[in-house]
């Protein structure tokens, strides 16, 4: 028996180890390290139930919810096709989660033996199964209001794979503790109380095509089935487990605990159905359906783990609807931000000092890395203003000289505005206009033999030195005497006529030479 249990566990593992090896290649990716063919994706990116939350924005918006992409949906889709078929197997097989509260179980049934999984009062258990219902909808609910994730900062499944990066909630961390505290005493506490993607697959128990069914005539009432249960369902007094609880682990059947043959298995459609649908069968055509439904929609275009850049929408007020331009990002390009309102990238380009021939391909961070005093901020304010738009200004909310005229000139705001904003902080553009994007801005770190060299725009001679390179190669590769430690290079370099790209070739050499 322990044999036949193998297969299911393996899968467990395998998806548990996939999803563990993903939440750590998305943190290293963060740090310029990829992981082939995992590399960019987010727990986000590959989690179903973002595909259900973000459904209702996807039809009245058109776009996906913040941190939600066009995989998360796909997967949803798989995992609802496969329910249909065989019930919750992404429960019982897939999610780690899941796998993650079996493990802890194990360790509850040596701390508390036959007491465990009954510890809660029956009655009361039955009552708090129904619970993931109210967190189903108190999701989906909150979810479409405010466009964004609400359910992150509870699920205690995104803190366990992100526990390290400083990314959860306190709320996540309180739920995964507690998670792990009732794991003990109850086997899959989450599953059974409160998980909304189980709630809602659970369902499908009701209609799947291929149920599991007891043969009355052949069963022994012995009761192997409903100890075997994970979810506590009572399989030896029904002819067809309809349990919304169930999660098609498959641990109840003929292959695993009842010591009949062909007493209890998955079955066919029809009742009396002499098909029995083994585990064998039901694994591989499970990882058939996964991953050909992931590889397919890569073939066609469908699967994407980092989306668009689709700001988060505004929830109150007259604009409610319309995308914020407070959630305008530095990695949104200038085509982004037009993409989501509407502005010209050529307005924006020329807006910061940039050749519109390059308009596209300016980030947001490039002009902070460009002008160091504005950034990010700017752009947002200045977006705000162009489609008249609310936004909170604060203190690095500065509009520049040219973006400003360029405001009044475009009829977006009125002279009166203008002469309000111009009386407040407006930085002035120099006269030059950048006609390329320096390539190291959009580099992985130069590792050399003195270290990790990552000269920026806004690196001052003093940033450089601590990067192992000395004062002497740095005047040595400008040509020129640096008059302080201070002076941020890109700036001394525009003002002596040096190309800053050029400059830092020549740094990288040196020391390489050195």
């Amino acid at each position: 028996m322990k044999k036949r249990n193998r297969l299911r566990k393996g899968i467990q593992l395998f998806f548990f180890l996939l999803i563990a090896l993903t939440a750590v290649a998305h943190t290293l990716a963060e740090s310029g390290i990829t992981i082939p063919f995992i590399a960019g994706a987010s727990l986000h990116a590959i989690c179903p139930f973002g595909g259900v939350v973000t459904l209702y924005n996807l039809i009245a918006a058109g776009s996906f919810i913040s941190k939600i992409h066009a995989s998360s949906l796909v997967l949803a889709g798989i995992v609802l096709i496969s329910a249909v078929l065989f019930g919750p197997l992404f429960c019982g097989w897939v999610c780690p989660f899941g796998t993650f509260q079996d493990w802890i179980g194990k360790l509850g049934k040596k701390l508390f033996k036959k007491r465990y999984g009954k510890i809660i009062p029956n009655t009361l258990d039955q009552v708090l199964r129904y619970l993931r219902y109210v967190v189903l909808i108190w999701v989906v609910v909150m979810t479409a209001k405010s466009a964004t994730l609400i359910f992150a900062d509870y699920d205690p499944y995104y803190a366990l794979f992100n526990f390290w990066t400083g990314e959860v909630a306190i709320t996540g961390y309180v739920t995964l503790g507690l998670v792990i505290l009732l794991s003990l005493i109850v086997p899959r506490p989450f599953c059974r109380y409160a998980c909304p993607m189980g709630a809602l697959i659970g369902m499908t128990n009701w209609f799947r095509i291929f149920p599991v069914r007891r043969k009355a005539a052949t069963c022994i009432d012995c009761g192997a089935c409903d100890r075997a249960c994970p979810m506590g369902i009572s399989v030896s007094t029904g002819e067809r487990v309809r349990d919304h609880q169930c999660i098609s682990c498959m641990e109840c059947t003929s292959e695993a605990a009842c010591p009949v043959v062909k007493t209890v298995d998955v079955t066919g459609p029809k009742s009396g159905s002499t098909l029995a649908i083994s585990r064998k069968v039901i694994a591989p055509v499970l990882l058939v359906i996964m991953f050909g439904g992931i590889f397919l929609t890569m073939a066609i275009g469908w699967w994407q783990t980092e989306g668009g850049k689709i700001p988060k929408l505004i929830t109150e007020g007259e604009f409610a609807g319309a995308s914020d331009p407070a959630d305008i990002r530095g990695s949104y390009s200038f085509a982004d931000v037009e993409a989501a309102f509407g502005i010209p990238a050529e307005f924006l380009a020329e807006a910061y000092g940039y050749d519109t021939a390059i308009a596209d391909s300016v980030l947001a961070k490039d002009v902070e890395e460009l002008y160091v005093a504005i950034g990010t901020d700017s752009i947002r304010y200045l977006t705000a203003l162009w489609a008249g738009l609310p936004f909170t200004i604060g203190e690095e909310s500065i509009l520049t000289d040219r973006g400003l005229a360029m405001l009044k000139e475009a009829g977006k705001i009125t002279d009166a505005q203008y002469a309000e904003l111009s009386g407040a902080f407006v930085f002035e553009l120099p006269g030059t206009t950048v006609t390329d994007l320096p390539e190291e801005e959009h580099e992985e770190e130069t590792v050399t033999a003195a270290g990790v060299i990552d000269i920026k725009g806004k690196s001052t001679v003093a940033d450089v030195i601590d990067m192992g390179v000395s004062l002497e190669t740095i005047e040595e590769a400008l040509g020129l005497e640096v008059p302080s430690k201070t002076v941020i290079l890109r700036d001394f370099c525009e003002e002596n006529g040096i190309e800053f790209s050029d400059f830092k070739a020549e740094v990288l050499g040196l020391v390489e030479a050195h």
